[in-house]
This record gives C-alpha cells, sequence and structure tokens, in this order.
C-alpha cells in the first residue's frame, strides 16, 4: 500500500506542479501565497511555522516572491524588528489565478471518484495520517 501511495503522491504532485507552471509558482510558494492571503500582516515565524518550513529556508522564499513583486515586508507597529508580510495587488491577482488553476485541478481529480468514494476515501486518508503521526511521535 505504502508504494502504490508514493506513486499516486508522485502523480498528484506533478500534476500540481503543472497546474502552477503559467505562474512560476512551486508548492511552497503557492502555499505561502495562500496563507498571506488569509493573514494579511502574518509575521514569518508564524509561516514557517504553519508551513513547517525552517526559518533559514523561509527566508529566500519570501525574498523571491519579495523580488517579484507579489509580497512586501512591512515593520510590524509594535516591534520594527520583526517583518509582517502582505500580498501586493499583484500577489493578490496572481494567488487568485493560480488558486482556480489548482481547484480545477482538483476538481478534474475527484471526478474519478464518485461522491461517497471522496468521502471514504477521505476517511481512510484521516486514520492513515493519524497513524502515522502516532508512529513518528513514538519513533
Amino acid at each position: 500500500m505504502g508504494y502504490r501511495l508514493t506513486r499516486i503522491k508522485l502523480s498528484v504532485h506533478k500534476r500540481f506542479l503543472q497546474a502552477l507552471a503559467d505562474w512560476e509558482l512551486g508548492p511552497s510558494e503557492f502555499s505561502l501565497l495562500v496563507l498571506v492571503d488569509a493573514n494579511p500582516g502574518i509575521f514569518q515565524r508564524q509561516i514557517s511555522q504553519a508551513l513547517d518550513i525552517s526559518p533559514p529556508n523561509l527566508v529566500p522564499l519570501v525574498e523571491r516572491l519579495v523580488e517579484r513583486g507579489l509580497i512586501e515586508r512591512r515593520a510590524s507597529a509594535e516591534d520594527r524588528r520583526l517583518q509582517q508580510l502582505v500580498l501586493t495587488e499583484a500577489g493578490k491577482r496572481l494567488q487568485i489565478r493560480a488558486e482556480q488553476a489548482v481547484e480545477c485541478f482538483e476538481r478534474d481529480l475527484e471526478q474519478a471518484l464518485s461522491a461517497a468514494e471522496r468521502q471514504c476515501l477521505s476517511v481512510a486518508l484521516d486514520k492513515l495520517q493519524a497513524r502515522l503521526g502516532e508512529r513518528a511521535q513514538d519513533g
């Protein structure tokens, strides 16, 4: 079962990358844009925790999006040393289009299953994820 899940994960990942290719976004960049859109003014530390990306790996990711004019850093009013992130207008437009492409990809994928099958799959994946989480903590 693990092998099949891995193969499916690779196929889904490939199609996900294709859905984002027009915007030159990877999954981490897309996730960051979605998170900043939902949480304007979010701190980089919070993004690091939410996306499980170490701060040293997050910095170049944020920098690429800043250089592309998609997000901007703003100093916190409470603590000028802390940087908050917000989407620029260009970032908002791109995030909306990229999210629509991902939703289209997901709808296409979901069409392979009936509503009942999607529900069963969701429950099964939740159980596997919980089991793997338990094992990782025991490990």
